[in-house]
């Protein structure tokens, strides 16, 4: 039987759980294909998905500028934009100070992460379960970004729950009040930033990156508002990704046999583990761009203005860029993985996530011989995330 693409759905719950073998039939027989509902060209191949993240000139973060006079959709789409949504020549002016900056800001994560994963470790060793997501996963890097970013701990609850809120509505099933509530916890996000930035000239005793970004990114050449809509950007991206790694890696280290065990007797290979937990089961599966031109893809005529949606999770196990693509294997080096793109727009906060969720993984590991399933693995609805919306587990 011929593969029908137009009977593929994203959001159905077999492949939300696994989606690798749908990925693997794209890749054979329709490696660039348009996607319902989303529009999309979908993009499956790794060879074609480094062309997508790394041709600029090709493909684009923000629609050509032909497209700019289209009708505007939403009052939220007028929003300045933010680094991840920057195309040169801008991107190449304030990519430079966001990593300069991130980059000095979070030389404590590691310090912070241990901090706070030992007291998450006692109170799970109360209950003896840990419901993974929401007891260590979450608040574990929640905390940290938070801290590098300059969060004060009394606003610390309220930016967390407008990240929850914003992420929530970015999946196209979700329900109009949901859809609703997230544009409302974005213009929360932006209108706290603004508040916050406009605080720090007046106030020394405010550190960590934002007001960094409001006093020496300023001065650097990056605008207010480039600046306000960065710090959103990066407080919805920034710990969620190592959230969804740190779970899904727990996962597949415990479905494995024997994994736990090994890893836990070696830790100096965690940091070698976590670019295959990354590789894997990449944390952000899908990331769009805009054809610049009319240009081709592995046969497929795109058109200026096309949207184009690299596939980052099919990328990952195409088995033409890495040997046994399906296997976990927390030894594999080398490892060119795309779990956090490539190439100008590769992810800002990736440096954080590297230095958080080994922490995290050595922790659990430290503090428990085994752990075992105490019920079913629950994934979100949005087929752009790996993400585990609920992981409970027994303590060995």
């Amino acid at each position: 039987m011929a593969f029908d693409v137009t009977a593929f759905n994203p959001h159905d719950p077999a492949f939300l759980a696994d989606p690798y073998a749908v990925y693997a039939q794209f890749r054979k027989e329709a490696p660039v294909a348009k996607v319902a509902p989303y529009g999309s060209y979908w993009v499956f191949r790794h060879e074609d998905v480094k062309t997508v993240l790394t041709a600029t000139d090709l493909f684009l973060k923000s629609p050509p500028a032909q497209n700019a006079q289209a009708p505007v959709k939403t009052v939220l789409s007028t929003l300045p934009p933010g680094v991840f949504s920057m195309d040169p020549p801008r991107h190449n002016v304030v990519r430079p100070i966001l990593d300069g900056l991130f980059a000095s800001a979070i030389t404590q994560a590691p310090a912070l992460a241990s901090q706070k994963a030992g007291l998450l470790i006692a109170n799970a060793r109360v209950s003896r379960r840990i419901e993974l997501v929401a007891d260590f996963a979450t608040p574990l890097p929640a905390s940290v970004l938070l801290s590098v970013l300059g969060i004060p701990g009394a606003d610390s609850q309220a930016v967390s729950t407008w990240v929850g809120g914003a992420l929530a509505g970015h999946d196209i099933t979700a329900s109009a009040s949901a859809k609703g509530m997230a544009g409302t916890c974005a213009l929360a996000l932006g209108a706290y930033f603004q508040a916050l930035m406009r605080l720090c000239p007046a106030h020394a005793e405010l550190t960590g990156m934002v007001p960094s970004m409001a006093r020496a990114g300023l001065g650097a050449g990056m605008s207010f508002e480039e600046a306000q809509q960065s710090a959103v950007n990066l407080v919805i991206a920034g710990y969620l990704s190592t959230t969804f790694l740190i779970c899904s890696g727990v996962l597949n280290l415990i479905k494995t046999p024997g994994m736990w065990q090994a890893l836990r007797e070696a830790p100096q290979k965690i940091p070698v583990a976590i670019e295959e937990m990354m590789r894997f089961d990449a944390p952000a599966q899908l990331v769009d761009r805009y054809a610049a031109a009319d240009t081709e893809l592995a046969g497929v005529a795109l058109k200026a203005g096309d949207a184009v949606t690299a596939v980052l999770g099919s990328a990952n196990r195409d088995s033409a860029a890495f040997p046994n693509a399906d296997t976990f294997d927390i030894e594999r080096s080398p490892n060119e993985h795309v779990a956090f793109g490539s190439g100008i727009h590769y992810c800002l906060g990736a440096p954080l996530a590297r230095l958080v969720a080994p922490v995290a993984i050595e922790a659990l590991l430290e503090a428990f011989p085994s752990l075992t399933l105490a019920g079913l693995p629950q994934w979100q609805t949005d087929p752009y995330l790996r993400a585990l919306a609920s992981l409970p587990l027994a303590i060995g």
